[in-house]
């Protein structure tokens, strides 16, 4: 994924999402893939801003526990949206 300048970590969250579509906490996440938890944490707050990752959680989250998972429909626009903008569409 290096080719189009998205980071190591950033690829494996999202799969790991992908594999796991209830949806996992940060903390699973950064454990699961062997990465810190506010590293996991950052990427997961970027992504959902992007909407391609959604939290169980209101927008002021003190102490929860939040879950995220994967909008697949979100993260296959994005995908085929680059591709066409690659292709001069």
């Amino acid at each position: 994924m290096n080719t189009f300048g998205m980071s190591k970590i950033r690829t494996e969250v999202m799969r790991y999402l992908s594999q796991h579509p209830l949806g996992a906490t940060s903390g699973q996440i950064a454990r699961d893939l062997g990465a810190t938890p506010m590293t996991v944490f950052r990427h997961l707050q970027d992504l959902e801003h992007q909407q391609i990752v959604v939290a169980d959680a209101d927008t002021v989250r003190h102490g929860q526990r939040v879950m995220y998972r994967l909008d697949v429909e979100a993260r296959d626009k994005a995908l085929a949206d680059y591709a066409k903008y690659l292709d001069g569409a």
